[in-house]
């Protein structure tokens, strides 16, 4: 098992988990707002050559200041090529954690 993090920024981008090179599973998702005022989040899962535009998970998730979204109930698969990108409202507001399985 991996634990990666990321502090999301405004632009859409890939996170630190970067594109799988193997199958692998998404285990829970963290997304901590690390400000004192309430932020919003998009979260992305690309399928490989796939445009994240159209691949939204989450849709302008709002996170209340200094708490966290968890998402653990279901666990996502990831292919090699997939990837998961994310963004925010704020540069820096948002820490973005990922506990990762090999499968």
């Amino acid at each position: 098992m991996a634990i990666v993090s990321t502090q999301l920024t405004t632009a859409n981008a890939n996170v630190t988990y970067g594109t799988s090179t193997s199958t692998k599973a998404i285990t829970a998702l963290y997304l901590c707002n690390v400000t004192g005022t309430t932020q919003t989040a998009n979260v992305f899962l690309v399928p490989a050559g796939a445009n994240p535009q159209n691949c939204r998970i989450y849709s302008n998730i709002s996170i209340a200041g200094f708490d966290s979204y968890i998402a653990d109930t279901e666990r996502i698969i990831l292919e090699t090529g997939d990837s998961i990108w994310a963004n925010c409202s704020a540069t820096s507001a948002i820490v973005m954690t990922l506990s990762t399985a090999e499968v």
